[in-house]
């Protein structure tokens, strides 16, 4: 499963429900959009202080890459055997 966290909001706070809808339709997203108050997911697999960032984990939870942008090609990799994409509608 691939999801997005946003740390905060415009205002520097926890993004509600409303504002990761809004978000996600302003910029087309297909995946899941959660809220990650204070940071707490972010922090576990930055390395850089950079945002966004881009962490790879594989179905039971092994970590594959973090902070690598380049872990984006490696998707199809950690997927089960028989994986089905399902086209976003």
């Amino acid at each position: 499963m691939v999801v997005q966290a946003l740390g905060e909001n415009d205002a520097g706070t926890t993004p509600t429900q409303e504002e990761l809808a809004d978000w996600a339709q302003q910029y087309g997203q297909t995946i899941p959009v959660i809220a990650d108050a204070d940071w707490e997911l972010e922090n576990r697999f930055r390395q850089d202080n950079g945002i966004p960032s881009f962490s790879l984990i594989a179905p039971g939870g092994e970590v594959i890459a973090t902070d690598d942008w380049g872990a984006e090609g490696m998707i199809d990799s950690v997927l089960p055997e028989n994986y089905e994409y399902l086209e976003p509608e």
